[in-house]
């Protein structure tokens, strides 16, 4: 193996890596939220803090270790477009989950591995292995067999429209993070102005929705569970799929996303009591399946 082949190797063994950190610690949303949710902060709330305070830790660490925040009007433009893709993604799933079981709505959600390789196909000529294929589509069949397979309870169309509005909006974040013009910012910045522009756009919600009320943390235990949800499951996972992107591209970093709804489900297990069934045996071993054919494979 040459130099130049030891590099990219090393890269994209990086990249991988990245990107399985950012789906694991995405997945420990309901670990956070829940009981910040029960302790009285509701959902439009819980969303403007999650992206306030990840903003601002962000921001004050670029600030005091020099990093520019100097950025366009062309594209601070291009943020708040992946900034409303990137909301709308969160805000659907959320409302889903009013009109359908919230396991069938993950389920259908984590259709965006094959949205996203189709428009890299049709719109970039991308090349996508067959392993890469198989990869995406046993990713889908394990989250199927994790999260929904056992679900019961009434499917709304609403409920359907919502949940399929997330992978349109989901997979074209994913895209545009790779393919637009400003694919060759520096990833700090580009996560932090994705995750300032998506409070603005939750604050906007919450005037919308709430006439601008805000509901208070109502304590310290509140307060600390409220910064390690923007901590974990969005500064850190943001930017490891943001830098992931740039490393191995939208749809293996997209596959790789299947360990989200493994670690939520592992939470639910651990921490909430959940039954595990024999079939999320079998969705973790597809996932974990998928996952190693990703890490193995030599072209993305």
């Amino acid at each position: 193996m040459n130099k130049v082949q030891q590099i990219n190797k090393t890269g994209r063994g990086w990249g991988v890596t990245l990107a399985t950190i950012s789906s694991a610690t995405f997945g420990l949303i309901p670990f956070f939220s829940i009981p910040v949710m029960a302790s009285g902060v509701c959902l439009n709330s819980l969303c403007f803090y999650r992206f306030l305070f990840s903003s601002v830790f962000l921001g004050l660490f670029m600030i005091c270790t020099g990093r520019s925040l100097k950025i366009s009007l062309k594209e601070l433009g291009m943020m708040f477009l992946l900034a409303i893709v990137y909301g709308m993604t969160s805000m659907a799933l959320t409302y889903s989950y009013d009109y359908m079981p919230s396991s069938v709505a993950t389920t259908i959600h984590f259709l965006y591995p094959i949205a996203v390789a189709v428009m890299m196909i049709v719109f970039f000529k991308e090349k996508i292995s067959w392993k890469i294929i198989i990869a995406a589509l046993l990713a889908v069949c394990g989250v199927y067999l994790l999260c929904g397979s056992g679900a019961s309870g009434e499917i709304k169309l609403r409920g359907l429209i919502a949940v399929f509005i997330t992978i349109f909006t989901y997979s074209t974040f994913l895209v545009g993070v790779n393919k637009s013009f400003v694919s060759k910012m520096d990833g700090m910045k580009m996560t932090f102005y994705v995750l300032f522009c998506t409070a603005i756009l939750f604050f906007i919600n919450i005037l919308i929705q709430d006439g601008g009320h805000i509901d208070r943390i109502p304590d310290t235990v509140s307060w600390i569970r409220m910064l390690l949800l923007a901590l974990f499951p969005t500064l850190i996972s943001d930017m490891t799929v943001i830098y992931a992107i740039k490393i191995i591209g939208s749809t293996t970093a997209a596959i790789l996303g299947c360990m989200e709804p493994l670690t939520a489900v592992t939470i639910g297990i651990v921490v909430f009591g959940e039954q595990f069934r024999t079939l999320q045996i079998f969705g973790a071993f597809a996932i974990f399946v998928a996952v190693c054919i990703v890490i193995f494979n030599k072209k993305n």
